[in-house]
């Protein structure tokens, strides 16, 4: 064999795997289609470390998160890797969303969530006087993170023990050989190649589903069939950059399809809006904003958010999201899943790995560590 370990996708998701894998001595590959790392889900999001509050009791979501927190933040302090633990208010404004709000913390308690406290309003309002609502969630240990620093680190100490970073290259095709796995892939020329490994970690975000489709997996009967669902943001001026020195968050809706257009205010200082949730008709990877879209992101923002006018905020970028998920739709968990039970043993699929997936990439590379 090759190698150990094939990796499609460098992602957070595949880097953390990748510098796992490579500390316990594998011989590791990483296949990656663009000229560098985090080009797609990893470089377009909120860049939040989650605490753990929003995902149903036992699920991976809510497991993993709850871990990841306290790793991720263990990883930043050891690899100098800016961040900030700024904390967060989850806001509500009547009594239908203060039920929401109990519901939030009860389910926090219940999953073992540290660090979460209810404020009435005149609390909130001490620290965040921009900030209108009836009462409030607080949560110290929800932060902010550079997710380049991050990636580069894990690629960092992933190629300084060894592990090959193949960049430019796609993967053509996947066959079961005795003993591991063939990858049909095409160098940055278009030229095919070849190569053998005992395990194959599909980290492939948006097209993990695809990936799992070449190996001879059914995604439909699985459930494995992913949804696009494109999130928008929205920045607001320089100039009004000291509106809050808190993540703000609206009450989620039902089944946690999103977490709301949020306010984030990152490590620079700067604050921006989002993202929202438009699910595509198609698998194109289009990440333009709308203009038209400022109306609603304005008002969306307004609801909880005093002195800010409507030429305050400006288009910034899109994300697109691997959904599970379909739109209004039941909860979906990640599918963490190694296949031998689909006769492919070694095989293993990371799918529907979206938020709070890049708090969880420590903990999921523990996990498929485990698996392997």
């Amino acid at each position: 064999m090759d190698y150990d370990v094939v990796i499609i996708g460098a992602g957070v998701i595949g880097l953390a795997c990748a510098s796992k894998l490579a500390d316990k001595g594998k011989s590791v590959l990483v296949i990656e289609r663009h000229s560098s790392f985090g080009w797609e889900i990893s470089s377009r999001n909120s860049e939040v470390i989650h605490a753990g509050l929003y995902y149903p009791k036992d699920s991976l979501k809510a497991r993993l998160c709850i871990k990841g927190n306290r790793s991720l933040y263990e990883w930043c302090e050891t690899k100098n890797i800016p961040h900030k633990r700024i904390g967060k208010y989850i806001v509500a404004d009547n009594k239908s969303e203060e039920d929401e709000l109990d519901k939030i913390y009860n389910r926090s308690v219940e999953n073992g969530v540290i660090g979460i406290i209810k404020l009435p309003f005149d609390k909130v309002r001490q620290n965040e006087p921009n900030v209108k609502c009836t009462s409030a969630l607080w949560s110290k240990d929800t932060g902010i993170i550079d997710s380049h620093k991050l990636m580069e680190s894990f690629a960092e100490n992933a190629r300084s023990k060894g592990c090959d970073m193949a960049y430019k290259h796609s993967l053509d095709g996947i066959v079961k050989i005795n003993g591991g796995y063939e990858l049909d892939i095409l160098d940055p020329t278009g030229m095919p190649c070849h190569i053998s490994a005992e395990a194959i970690i599909n980290a492939a975000g948006l097209d993990s589903d695809t990936v799992a489709e070449m190996a001879g997996i059914d995604v439909e009967k699985a459930g494995y069939r992913l949804h696009y669902c494109r999130g928008h943001y929205f920045r607001i001026v320089s100039s009004k950059r000291d509106l809050v020195s808190h993540l703000i968050y609206p009450v989620p809706n039902k089944n946690v399809r999103d977490l709301g257009i949020h306010i984030t205010v990152e490590l620079s200082g700067e604050i921006k809006l989002g993202p929202d949730v438009l699910y595509l008709k198609n698998r194109r990877q289009d990440y333009r904003v709308p203009a038209n879209l400022h109306k609603d992101f304005y008002s969306a923002a307004s609801k909880y958010l005093i002195n800010l006018r409507y030429d305050d905020i400006y288009p910034d970028q899109a994300g697109i999201r691997p959904k599970l998920q379909t739109e209004g739709g039941e909860f979906r968990d990640f599918v963490i899943k190694e296949e031998s039970g689909r006769g492919l043993p070694g095989f293993v699929n990371l799918i529907g790995i979206e938020s709070p997936g890049l708090t969880c990439c420590i903990e999921i590379a523990n996990m498929v560590e485990g698996m392997l």
